[in-house]
């Protein structure tokens, strides 16, 4: 699970030291792939996706909000500083560090050809997964390339954003023409990068960086066409498909969800270990409620609810082409029914439902807040040490990408809306009953969407199909505002949409004693997550730490505003 010995391996002067072999002790393919599985194996960190990298992805946007204190509270309350951010970027780093080492014990021994061209790949998409995650949450940040040896230069400057993009595009480039069809990975490989993971992500980042490019005013054309391609070569590759959506999140159905999942962190619930350090997730804890039982690990198979979706959220996914009808009888996209937890039991055997439900049963109790229900495991074997993995990017996001290149193209032609389709469609085939929400876009844009209007609706698609992955924010500081393409959709929605009257500052609360019974108010924004200003918020602060032990950065070299 570590790298070898040739140096430190990021940036960060905090480093650690481990007890693992030395490069010559590795001699055999079975020794080179166990060091391989160690480098996937630092994303399931405490430090990474299991809870400092997750609390980052998960809190900064304007669809989930966290009012528990403690580690929660810099995020939520938005008063996080540079002091917050070192651990996942530290982990990245050391990531980045263990690619390179692999890099290099590759150049030094001769395996296999079959088996060096595999594990080289995966070392460059190792790498370039942990910059494209550095580049959109930090900006330019340094690119260190080559394992470290005590003649390193141990403080590199930061690239610019378009030297780390072309970073990326080159490692991707590579490890796309060496790695496996998904279909060849053994099952007990599960989770190791492919050639459509290559693919996927290349598709993703060219859309990201044409984003950039157009708020800067300059031509993004490349880089849309590039997205476009590389969607479409893993759409047309058989080797994915979309799923039940249910199934997707099922935790019994895990391994067969990889048919959809194109790469995903992997968790294990971990019988050597348990809390922080186990190997196992701890989504189920942060987004279950604590009025409901069954759904974790925990000694009462309860959640905390550290993590939970703003109630205008909820309620947005209730209305437009997201319903038929309104209230308790309406007809929902499906995906309600999974993306949130909607009933529960509690320990005395009773009903529990969640906000915005408003049905009258006896023996019912009521959770003020709705909930994620895309992550539950009873069987897990403590409140942090569950199956659950974090799905990075699926086989749906290809179709979203393909319709919204081609509409920053050319707006919403047929080959854009048939595509956006393509994930409306999967949404109407509930379980074994067809559905006609979410309503889909007529093919020859009948409705007349300009390029703005499409562009709202598939970052609204994306908000439900994806929510609780860790997408959100990322889509927020990429996407360009409806009108002003200047700005950002984080723009648009934190200064413009969320602050207008119509949407409370105040929580719900139930009303049991009025008539009818109901919520004391509808489409809630959790007030802090409104304190943010703009370009500061758009980026994540360099660490402290780095900025004071690296020279070639400085305190003056911090992102604006913090």
């Amino acid at each position: 699970m570590v790298p070898l010995l040739w140096g430190a391996p990021s940036c960060s002067l905090e480093e650690e030291l481990y007890s693992t072999p030395t490069p010559e002790a590795i001699r055999t393919e079975t020794d080179a792939t166990a060091v391989v599985n160690g480098m996937y194996a630092r994303f399931n960190d405490a430090a990474a996706f299991k809870f400092q990298g997750m609390l980052m992805l998960m809190l900064m946007a304007d669809d989930l909000y966290s009012d528990s204190g403690s580690e929660y509270g810099p995020w939520g309350q938005r008063t996080l500083s540079g002091v917050n951010t070192a651990s996942f970027w530290n982990q990245l780093y050391l990531t980045i560090g263990h690619a390179n080492d692999v890099i290099k014990l590759m150049d030094d021994r001769q395996f296999s050809a079959e088996f060096e061209k595999r594990i080289y790949g995966e070392a460059y998409f190792i790498r370039a997964f942990c910059y494209y995650y550095l580049v959109r949450m930090y900006g330019g940040v340094p690119l260190r390339l080559e394992a470290v040896d005590i003649n390193s230069n141990f403080y590199l400057p930061r690239s610019s954003v378009d030297q780390v993009y072309t970073q990326i595009f080159e490692d991707l480039t590579k490890a796309s023409i060496r790695l496996p069809l998904a279909k060849s990975i053994a099952a007990a490989e599960l989770g190791r990068a492919s050639k459509g993971a290559a693919q996927a992500f290349m598709a993703q980042a060219s859309l990201t960086y044409g984003n950039q490019l157009s708020l800067k005013g300059q031509d993004p054309t490349l880089h849309y066409s590039n997205a476009i391609t590389y969607a479409d070569s893993v759409i047309t590759s058989g080797q994915y498909e979309l799923l039940n959506f249910a199934d997707l999140f099922d935790i019994t159905k895990e391994t067969n969800a990889y048919n959809e999942v194109i790469f995903g962190v992997r968790f294990q619930t971990d019988n050597q270990n348990r809390a922080q350090p186990a190997a196992g997730s701890e989504f189920a804890l942060r987004f279950m409620a604590p009025a409901t039982v069954g759904v974790t690990g925990r000694p009462n198979t309860s959640g905390a609810a550290n993590i939970k979706p703003m109630h205008w959220f909820a309620d947005f996914y209730r209305t437009g082409d997201y319903a038929l009808g309104t209230g308790n009888t309406a007809i929902l996209d499906f995906r309600n029914e999974v993306s949130f937890y909607l009933r529960g039991k509690n320990a005395a055997g009773n009903t529990v439902v969640m906000y915005p439900d408003t049905t009258l049963r006896s023996n019912t109790a009521r959770v003020a807040f709705p909930l994620v229900g895309k992550y539950k495991d009873p069987g897990g074997k403590d409140e942090r040490n569950h199956g659950n993995d974090l799905f990075i990017i699926r086989f749906a996001e290809m179709y979203l990408i393909k319709a919204e290149a081609e509409n920053e193209l050319r707006g919403p032609t047929p080959v854009a809306i048939t595509a956006f389709n393509e994930v409306r469609k999967r949404a109407q085939r509930a379980n074994g009953t067809p559905r006609a929400v979410p309503v889909l876009l007529p093919d020859n844009n009948s409705g007349n969407l300009t390029k703005a209007q499409f562009r709202l609706k598939i970052f609204h698609e994306r908000g439900l199909e994806l929510v609780g992955e860790g997408q959100r924010w990322f889509d927020l500081v990429r996407m360009q505002h409806p009108t002003d393409p200047s700005k950002t959709m984080y723009e648009y929605q934190f200064k413009e949409e969320l602050p207008q009257t119509k949407y409370p500052k105040t929580l719900p609360v139930w009303r049991p004693n009025v008539a009818p019974p109901r919520w004391s108010n509808s489409n809630a924004v959790y007030a802090p997550a409104l304190n943010v200003s703009v370009p500061k918020f758009l980026l994540f602060p360099v660490p402290t730490s780095e900025l004071l032990q690296n020279p070639s950065i400085g305190l003056r070299n911090q992102n604006i505003g913090w």
